[in-house]
């Protein structure tokens, strides 16, 4: 009798081999056994695991590439993980199509967020639906013209519900300052930016552009990013050039479009590009929880009508031209800001409200209409208000039916000035109702006792916040001027719900719970430039974890026992729970950036930012 030989059941794909034996046509079990054994593979337990592997996202591919072509190339499906493997990626180009889905949407990813290199000429197109991008830094490159990050792969080929997070761009810029190129530039829809960093751009054109087109409502996100170090390039008389700004929505043609975008949770320092740091250029954005910190210039509501800004901070720290927020067009909200130190006047002044041109053409100065300017705070600015303002007399047309209501300046002396009314108007039509300003200078302007209130002690005091900003305590006499009106203005700036019947002047209230926390610079951008290094001095480096994440969820495996604590920025515990050696747990955690600690049996203790 012949010895069986050792083949491998390919119809299996099992790593185990099956003895079969050539000397009889007898096989090592019975014909019908072994034919019931296919009916049941073939029939019941493939068609489960099939099933399994397209209800469980843990299961698609993941392939790991290392050079642009392989992913241009590649038939990517929902669920897919692309990894880039760790070194420098130089003049490489990629354009990836895809159509992930909600729950397992197509992940580009660094093989070790930060390690993934683009230098040189090298960037990224995306285009479909659900593609995430993420880990990649783009560091001293010489790219010249195109974007950086482009958010469609052709003309008509765009991106929708696609995602650039965890990524860095830093001094990525052309050879020459003249070139305009963008870093990102946002096509499509309902695509979101967040968690990334871009830093020291020193050539012409926007940073950040969200291009609108005929019949698309965008309604993009940009959030938890930061913004630092942009020059201004000058021209022949020494002033900037325009269209340096760090973000813009739209343009002059498209301005009277809805985007319906929001750009919230951001830092934005030394951002000194321009006068118009955010340039509003289209309808019903939303701008609230940023902080802007020693910029020369101003969020700017340049074109466009219907939108807000809400619950920003401004931090000038008295840097020459440090502004606040410039008024032009109709139906804008601006409530609940603070302002604090700002030196610039006229179009830079804190809040700048702009007179505008009859018959106004796209590109021009629209008149103010219905703006609300209400419960914000102005502590110690150069000109908290410029009301009427603009540098050619060929402009005539004032703001009507605006309101300017429950704002509070507070001055440590007496230099400063509150309102400068540039213009005298019989026409002009404003509404000054409740205003608090302790001291200051008046340029042009009247007023009675109801519409501004000097002189009251409001009780400042310095709050410990990531900038620490001044705030009414106990016994202030903001609390003898609240107000019941604007019920749709139901919390502060920092989120503490107000009393409807009593709302302070001002953007904050003395009491309740703060829900809504400031950005600070190391709680936003990319996570691996934030890095912590040690925790509780044990290297985060050598982790005896892995996690892995995908939308809202992340999975942890331990080669150890221990107790795994979940924080989000505020330091809040979201979720606890224990994890045995080599068992790995899924959880469901939501979005944004997270501190995961692990604590082990063995009493060491780890931690580990990370962005789901």
């Amino acid at each position: 009798m012949k010895i069986a030989e050792t083949h491998d059941c390919a119809f299996l794909r099992s790593p185990f081999p099956v003895r079969v034996s050539k000397a009889t046509p007898q096989l090592c079990v019975s014909e019908t056994s072994f034919t019931n054994n296919l009916l049941l593979m073939r029939y019941i337990i493939l068609p489960l695991l099939f099933l399994l592997c397209i209800l469980n996202p843990l299961s698609a591919r993941r392939t790991v590439v290392t050079t642009a072509g392989s992913v241009n190339n590649g038939n990517w499906l929902a669920g897919d993980t692309i990894v880039l493997k760790n070194g420098n990626w130089t003049n490489q180009t990629i354009s990836l199509r895809g159509f992930g889905t909600a729950s397992q949407p197509i992940v580009l990813i660094a093989e070790k967020p930060g390690d993934v290199v683009f230098n040189g000429t090298s960037r990224i197109s995306v285009s479909g639906q659900f593609i995430e991008i993420s880990g990649i830094y783009f560091k001293d490159g010489t790219l010249s013209g195109s974007p950086v990050v482009e958010f469609r792969t052709s003309s008509s080929n765009t991106a929708e519900n696609c995602r650039l997070t965890n990524c860095a761009i830093i001094n990525y810029n052309p050879p020459l300052n003249t070139v305009d190129s963008k870093w990102v530039s946002l096509y499509g829809r309902n695509n979101r930016v967040d968690n990334c960093s871009f830093e020291n751009k020193t050539n012409s054109g926007t940073l950040l552009v969200v291009w609108l087109t005929s019949g698309v409502v965008p309604t993009h996100v940009v959030e938890n990013n930061y913004f630092g170090y942009r020059v201004a390039n000058l021209d022949d008389k020494g002033e900037e050039l325009n269209g340096q700004e760090i973000i813009r929505i739209g343009d002059s043609n498209t301005s009277m479009q809805y985007a319906n975008c929001i750009v919230r949770n951001n830092f934005f320092e030394k951002c000194n590009g321009e006068i118009e740091i955010i340039s509003n250029k289209s309808c019903g954005n939303t701008y609230s929880n940023n902080v802007f910190y020693e910029c020369r210039g101003m969020l700017t509501l340049r074109h466009g009508n219907d939108c807000t800004v809400e619950g920003n901070y401004f931090f000038g720290n008295g840097v020459s031209s440090s502004g606040g927020v410039r008024i032009i067009g109709e139906d804008h909200k601006v409530y609940n800001n603070y302002f604090d130190n700002l030196r610039g006047t006229n179009f830079r002044a804190a809040l700048c409200m702009v007179r505008g041109k009859e018959n106004s053409v796209l590109n021009d100065y629209f008149q103010v209409k219905n703006a609300l300017v209400a419960f914000n705070t102005f502590v110690n600015c150069t000109q908290s208000f410029c009301i009427n303002y603009n540098s050619s007399s060929t402009y005539t047309m004032p703001p009507v039916g605006t309101v300017v209501a429950h704002n509070h300046v507070y001055n440590t002396n007496s230099n400063n000035t509150n309102v400068n009314l540039a213009q005298q108007q019989t026409n002009m039509d404003i509404t000054w109702k409740n205003n608090l300003m302790n001291q200051g200078k008046y340029t042009n302007f009247t007023y009675n006792a109801t519409q501004i209130i000097t002189g009251q002690n409001s009780q400042m005091q310095l709050i410990a916040t990531p900038v620490a900003i001044y705030e009414p305590v106990s016994g202030s006499a903001l609390v003898n001027y609240s107000t019941a009106e604007y019920e749709n203005i139901s919390s502060d700036i920092r989120g503490r719900i107000r009393n409807n019947a009593a709302k302070l002047p001002g953007a904050s209230e003395i009491e309740g719970v703060s829900s809504k926390p400031m950005p600070a610079k190391n709680t936003v951008g990319a996570a691996f430039l934030n890095e912590i290094t040690t925790v509780d001095n044990i290297s985060v480096d050598e982790k005896p974890f892995v996690l892995r994440s995908w939308k809202g969820s992340l999975s942890f495996e331990s080669l150890e026992n221990g107790q795994v604590s979940i924080h989000d920025i505020t330091g809040k515990s979201v979720k606890e729970f224990h994890v045995v050696a080599f068992a790995r747990q899924d959880k469901k955690i939501g979005e944004g950036m997270f501190l995961v600690r692990f604590y082990s049996d063995l009493g060491k203790s780890y931690a580990q930012k990370i962005i789901l």
